[in-house]
């Protein structure tokens, strides 16, 4: 039986932003397999370079915005 997993604090918090993960994929550059994980798997822990264009991206969304908020690290 799959494991099943509930969307991911980044995952919300994008889609409550209206960063669709088609947009997170241009803006990154990152497989789209990848960015589908970050979105829905609370889970999922990203290489630290995933991380880094995330982040990124967050900071020009919430220049507050930490690594500690959307990863379990």
């Amino acid at each position: 039986m799959p494991k099943i997993t509930k969307k991911s604090k980044l995952g919300k918090y994008l889609m409550g932003k209206g960063y669709t993960q088609t947009k997170l994929v241009k803006a990154t550059n990152l497989n789209r397999h990848t960015v589908s994980k970050i979105y829905n798997d609370s889970n999922y822990i990203p290489s630290g370079s995933t991380i880094k264009k995330v982040m990124n991206i967050l900071k020009k969304i919430d220049s507050k915005a930490k690594v500690e908020d959307f990863f379990n690290l």
